[in-house]
């Protein structure tokens, strides 16, 4: 992580897509908007985010590398970006 950039936790609301959810504190961490960052596919395939995330009846999360920082997405709907 470069030091233009900073760790940013945000829980997502019922109606939002996880996927936005993950753009906009990808956007929020870099300092930038949402426009501007490559395509989530390009970083993890967003169905199966959505279906993993959204579609789960157990805690748990899943984590992955997107715009050179670590995602975590819970299944409580929390994202954070390292």
């Amino acid at each position: 992580m470069s030091n233009s950039t900073r760790s940013v936790t945000e829980t997502h609301a019922g109606d939002q897509s996880v996927v936005t959810a993950v753009v906009q504190a990808v956007a929020a961490a870099e300092g930038r908007p949402t426009g501007s960052l490559p395509p989530l596919a390009h970083s993890i395939n967003p169905d199966a985010l959505t279906a993993c995330i959204v579609d789960s009846n157990t805690d748990g999360y899943v984590a992955f590398d997107y715009c050179g920082h670590r995602v975590v997405v819970h299944t409580d709907r929390t994202v954070t970006v390292d």
